[in-house]
């Protein structure tokens, strides 16, 4: 069926089609550094709202996902992946911070992470 009725098509595999809200937002990062921006950037009560519903299922995305090849997974699985690694930042300003911005740090800020004096480009 085609038209204003027909059912859109899910982004993300059909079971998790409560994080289609989040897609938009959280599915198109593929950085670390992306996601650590778009927390600083998001409302708290955006990323209460995105804890509130993974949080809890985070366990059910992770055995989807592990019935996959993680070096290549369906492009639904790998959207589904990019949402689910949007809540290690959004946990944190839900249960660490509790405001998006990490408390006394300057803004705009990033984090760069150095192992034993090596700095990665």
């Amino acid at each position: 069926m085609n038209g204003p009725d027909a059912p859109e098509k899910s982004l993300i595999p059909q079971q998790f089609a409560f994080l289609e809200p989040f897609v938009e937002t959280w599915g198109h990062l593929r950085t670390q550094d992306e996601r650590y921006a778009k927390r600083q950037a998001l409302d708290q009560e955006e990323l209460e709202a995105f804890h509130a519903a993974l949080a809890h299922r985070l366990e059910e995305v992770f055995t989807h996902l592990d019935q996959f090849d993680p070096q290549a997974l369906p492009e639904a699985e790998a959207l589904l992946f990019r949402v689910a690694l949007g809540l290690t930042e959004a946990a944190q300003a839900v249960e660490i911070f509790g405001q998006p911005r990490v408390p006394h740090a300057p803004f705009p800020h990033g984090v760069a992470i150095a192992w034993n004096g090596y700095q990665p480009h």
